[in-house]
C-alpha cells in the first residue's frame, strides 16, 4: 500500500471517528439541556403540589447526578474531539506538503536545467515557501501529538 494510499485511509477514518464524536457531542448536548429543564421545572411542581417535596427533592438529586455525569463525558469527549482534530489538520498539512512537493517535482523536471520564466520562477518559490512552512507546522502537530501521548502513558 503507498504512503499516499494510508495517508488517505487515515484521514477517511479520522473523518468518520470525527462524525461518530459529533454525533455523541449532540446526544449529550441534548441530554444536557433536557437535565437542566427537569431541574427548572422540578421545584415549580413542587410549590404548586404536583409533586411532593420528598419525591422533587430526590429526583433533583438524580438529576443532578445525571447532568453532572453528562457534562464529564462532554468534556472528556471534546478531549478526544480535540485529539482527532489536531490529527487530521496534521495529516493533512502532510498531504498538502506531499502534492506541493511532486507539483515543485514537475516544474523542475518541466524546465530541467533551462531558465524557467518569470512566473514559473516565482511559482517555484511559493511552493518551496509552502512546502517549507507546512512541513515545520506538520513537524511541530506531530511532535507535539506525540509527546503528549508519551506524557499520558
Amino acid at each position: 500500500m503507498s504512503t499516499n494510499s494510508q495517508l488517505q485511509q487515515a484521514m477517511a477514518s479520522l473523518r468518520l471517528s470525527l462524525a461518530e464524536i459529533r454525533h455523541k457531542e449532540e446526544q449529550l448536548d441534548a441530554s444536557i439541556n433536557q437535565f437542566r429543564a427537569q431541574l427548572r421545572r422540578l421545584p415549580r411542581q413542587t410549590i404548586y403540589g404536583r409533586a411532593p417535596l420528598d419525591m422533587a427533592l430526590s429526583a433533583m438529586g438524580e438529576i443532578e447526578e445525571r447532568l453532572r455525569d453528562a457534562e464529564d463525558n462532554r468534556r472528556r469527549l471534546l478531549t478526544v474531539k480535540k485529539a482527532a482534530l489536531d490529527e487530521l489538520a496534521a495529516l493533512e498539512s502532510v498531504q498538502q506538503v506531499d502534492e506541493a512537493r511532486k507539483a515543485l517535482a514537475q516544474l523542475r523536471q518541466q524546465f530541467g536545467r533551462q531558465p524557467a520564466s518569470a512566473d514559473a520562477a516565482a511559482e517555484i518559490r511559493r511552493l518551496e515557501q509552502f512546502i517549507a512552512q507546512h512541513s515545520r507546522r506538520a513537524e511541530q502537530t506531530i511532535t507535539a501529538n506525540f509527546e503528549e501521548r508519551r506524557r499520558q502513558d
